[in-house]
């Protein structure tokens, strides 16, 4: 049930997050840095049948000329891991740290509200879909991202240090695989792995990777 549910946030954040993933990361860190290469040569899966396109627009921020940083009015705010991975939040929160949001997603449990996700300009930060799941008293559950990174050893340190992941070993070559587990079910699961087709312009694809994060004691 547990890999079917991760295949599943895979699938939804790749249909949301995909193509920014490939080109509006880079798009940014083109405007911030000054960096040039944009074209990253990321495979991304295609779209499920019946998903609207019109559901992977992701807009480029605007940058602000005498800071060369993005303008607090951006569609894409910069929020960083420690922001962004934690379950003390709320649905308000999520609507007011991200211009953009979208809402009513196909969960039989939860209230999902999907937003795009950058942590920063450095290539060990991430960018792709983040999912927060939350139960009628409007308390986090789960937490969902897919995305990908040019280097993961940050990230993977801090969901070890924060949330206590341990490693897995995985039946699939070139996959590290962390989890939570609980009586010895594994209730929440990361897994990175190198991203099928990447450019050596760019760097900031790498990896790709998974996280289905649950608070088993939410209500």
């Amino acid at each position: 049930m547990f890999k079917r549910t991760v295949l599943a946030a895979g699938v939804l954040g790749a249909a949301v997050g995909g193509p920014y993933i490939a080109t509006e990361w880079s798009k940014l860190k083109a405007n911030v840095m000054g960096d040039s290469s944009t074209d990253n040569g990321v495979k991304m899966p295609a779209l499920p049948s019946g998903k609207s396109s019109a559901a992977q627009q992701v807009f480029v921020p605007e940058v602000d000329p005498r800071t060369g940083m993005p303008t607090a009015s951006q569609e894409t705010p910069i929020v960083d891991m420690s922001e962004a991975f934690r379950f003390a939040v709320n649905p308000g929160w999520v609507m007011q740290r991200w211009p953009r949001v979208s809402a009513g997603l196909p969960d039989p449990t939860f209230h999902g509200l999907r937003v795009p996700l950058i942590s920063g300009m450095r290539d060990d930060d991430l960018a792709g879909a983040l999912t927060y799941y939350f139960t009628n008293s409007q308390n986090c559950a789960k937490i969902t991202f897919s995305g990908t990174t040019g280097d993961p050893r940050r990230f993977a340190a801090f969901m070890k240090e924060k949330f206590g992941f341990k490693p897995f070993a995985s039946n699939q070559p070139g996959v590290e695989r962390y989890e939570i587990r609980w009586n010895g079910k594994s209730h929440s699961e990361l897994l990175i792995h190198p991203a099928a087709v990447v450019r050596s312009a760019n760097p900031l694809a790498r990896y790709e990777v998974q996280l289905v994060l649950t608070d088993a004691s939410a209500r």
